[in-house]
């Protein structure tokens, strides 16, 4: 088995078991062979003779676990458990593969029980670290009231005498709102500004309204009144009851005045009642920006600035906001992000929200989370349109119907059981067949169904059968096929797929026909239900490349199921534009012959200022790795440790770098908890990202 000859192996295996079938060590050897050649059945099989071991048994779940079957591998742990409590190898197991919490409550309880003295002592010897780690590492989001003035870096140099104007849209308000965006605005350490209040005649008859008077800079207007603009470098859009950090002109100014034709900052919620300080919670941190994000989420930015030669003087409430930032992506230029808290949407103070109501009484909060969902149809001129999920989160597509060719590569070795049902998904998906052809590349198949089932897909129309008699290469068989085909797209996909998506081919089409995407990825789900992959994180816990993954109902974020920008998508399903690929030089196959191909080509095409798109509205499940099995040998994990090193080599501090995750969430619990003393890390994001304009 250390010459790596398995099918020798398995045979002496047989062999030695047809004369001692009582030895259960045996079987489990006999297993690991069998695993290592892909007959993945067998070695099931193989195992369970075996699971009177506590080695069969550990070694059964684990192959059941990376073979999709999760709540058989946790049956199996299980059963383990029960008979050898302190298993370390399969309590570790349940928590790397985050499958506790599905163990049986009498097993767990049990363990529990087994296990508390130990937990005890280990608590108690690691708890003081823990707390120290914390107070000094990061912070839990729990706590963002506390270390907010830790976010606040400061302001840029600017011009003293360069002016802002701000529109309020105060159109379905209330005077508390309005009283507390203009205290905010009086508090600004830049004072070169004006603003105006586009409220109702209740508004302005009301004593808010006397802060006109007081403050000239101040004017208050009835909606479609004609705004005298300011020569200024900055108009900022925003709603009554968004309160401004005292830096916030100044950041907005800085940035408009040198780099950006619109920015947008971070924000986080409020309420100030009179006899405590202002509580701050719930904050909104964000990656560069993304116009995808920004299509779908159903809570724009509360704070939109332009320059003033990009947008008229309207009020806008969130959907205009949004609109507006939308076609400055698109048209005008960049649009840059602030990560900085520098907004704060109020909600009312807890006495007056739990006084009695008089008929048409107060509203809670100023601009009501995820209160303004998007609208499906065409956006911007047609350009992009946003298609409607019922109980999913709206997809961002292409507005254009395309009528490109698509060629789908996909290299095999063996798994006919897979190959066949992945290939008739894709066909049965599709919406154009005739625009459809698939090229299976036989990578040295031995297995006779195999080859039974190629010769009767090469019969088909749309099916090409070619063989690649050399070992494989990932990168070097996908740039041969794509070499030697002409069809205007490229889809380059793992045999252990199946799709799910009906017309797949026609969404694809609208995605790779906007013109700021290079590369468009799918969601791919385990078969149990829960995402192997919503794209990729970069520069997190030891910094190689990670999937994105969960489930969706612990997705609070929202990520795993929205159209965004991300750094890297996975090759298993991977859509490009036939140009874009060529442009890129295809895939690296001197250095990347088997991993991080597919990240390297994203890298490629982000340098180039092309976006890469993860889409769930592709929806795959992925029976991961059935071909080529996981990195869990020292010889594997040796091989991929050398083509990551590879990668870092060629793109360096890029490799690690996460343009499209806030700088301020902890790299090692994401979305999670805050390290509000890394601003040297904040600080390199705004370079690196041109101040969020380039992912």
């Amino acid at each position: 088995m250390e010459k790596g000859d398995w099918a020798e192996a398995s045979r002496l295996f047989e062999h030695a078991l047809s004369l001692r079938p009582d030895r259960v060590e045996l079987q489990v050897q006999h297993g690991h062979a069998l695993k290592e050649m892909g007959r993945t059945d067998e070695a099931l099989a193989s195992y369970a003779s075996a699971s009177g071991s506590d080695d069969g048994l550990y070694h059964l779940g684990l192959l059941r676990v990376q073979s999709g079957d999760r709540y058989g591998g946790v049956e199996a742990w299980a059963r383990l458990l029960e008979r050898t409590p302190d298993h370390d190898a399969a309590l570790l197991a349940l928590t790397r593969y985050g499958l506790a919490h599905l163990l049986p409550r009498t097993t767990m309880n049990r363990l529990r029980m087994e296990h508390k003295d130990s937990l005890l002592r280990h608590i108690g010897a690691l708890s003081s670290l823990v707390k120290r780690a914390q107070t000094l590492l990061q912070e839990d989001i729990s706590r963002y009231d506390e270390i907010r003035p830790n976010l606040m870096l400061p302001a840029p140099e600017v011009d003293t005498s360069a002016r802002a104007q701000i529109i309020i849209d105060a159109g379905q308000s209330q005077p508390a709102f309005v009283r507390a965006t203009l205290l905010s605005l009086i508090g600004c350490t830049h004072s070169a500004w004006t603003a105006v209040v586009v409220a109702s005649s209740e508004i302005c008859d009301h004593p808010v309204a006397s802060l006109a008077d007081i403050d000239t800079r101040i004017g208050f207007v009835l909606p479609g009144a004609e705004l005298e603009p300011s020569q200024g470098v900055a108009q900022l859009y925003i709603s009554a009851g968004t309160t401004l950090h005292a830096d916030a002109l100044t950041w907005v100014i800085g940035l408009l005045s040198t780099q950006a034709a619109a920015c947008m900052t971070d924000w986080d919620y409020c309420v100030a009642n009179w006899d405590e300080p202002v509580r701050h919670f719930d904050p909104q941190f964000h990656g560069v920006f993304d116009l995808d994000w920004l299509l779908t989420t159903d809570f724009p930015p509360p704070l939109v600035a332009v320059r003033p030669d990009l947008a008229d003087l309207r009020p806008r409430g969130p959907e205009q906001r949004r609109e507006l930032l939308a076609s400055i992506s698109m048209s005008a230029g960049d649009v840059a992000h602030i990560p900085i808290p520098l907004a704060s949407v109020s909600r009312i103070p807890g006495r007056a929200e739990a006084a009695r109501q008089l008929g048409q009484d107060a509203l809670i909060w100023s601009l009501q989370p995820a209160g303004f969902p998007p609208v499906a149809g065409p956006v911007i001129h047609g350009k992009l349109q946003i298609v409607d999920r019922p109980g999913r989160t709206p997809l961002t597509c292409g507005g254009k119907e395309g009528k490109e060719a698509v060629r789908v590569i996909i290299p095999t070795r063996d798994c006919a059981d897979l190959l066949e049902p992945m290939v008739e998904s894709l066909i049965a998906h599709a919406d154009k067949t005739d625009l459809l052809r698939l090229t299976i590349v036989d990578n040295r198949s031995q297995e006779e169904a195999t080859a039974r089932l190629l010769s009767r897909l090469g019969r088909k129309d749309g099916i090409d059968i070619v063989s690649f008699d050399r070992p494989f290469n990932w990168s070097e068989i996908n740039n041969a096929v794509a070499e030697g085909t002409s069809e205007e797209l490229l889809v380059f996909a793992n045999n252990d797929v199946a799709m799910l998506t009906p017309r797949w081919d026609r969404h694809l089409r609208a995605q790779l026909g906007r013109s700021d995407v290079g590369i468009v990825g799918s969601r791919l789900l385990y078969p149990d239900g829960s995402v192997q992959h919503a794209g990729m994180l970069m520069g997190l816990a030891d910094g190689s490349p990670r999937h994105e993954t969960g489930k969706d109902a612990d997705d609070i974020t929202s990520r795993l199921d929205r159209v965004r920008a991300v750094p890297a998508v996975t090759g298993a399903f991977m859509g490009v534009r036939r140009e874009v690929f060529q442009r890129l030089g295809g895939f690296d196959a001197g250095q990347f012959a088997i991993a991080y191909n597919d990240v390297d080509l994203c890298l490629a095409a982000r340098a180039v200022g092309l976006k890469v798109l993860y889409d769930p509205g592709i929806e795959l499940i992925h029976y991961e790795s059935r071909t080529r099995g996981f990195n869990d040998n020292r010889l594997k994990i040796a091989w991929d440790q050398g083509e990551l090193r590879s990668l870092y080599e060629k793109w360096g501090e890029a490799l690690l770098r996460n343009p499209h995750v806030s700088p301020w969430w902890t790299p090692t619990a994401p979305f999670m908890s805050i390290e509000a003393g890394r601003r040297d890390r904040v600080l390199d994001w705004m370079t690196s990202t041109a101040m969020g304009r380039q992912g």
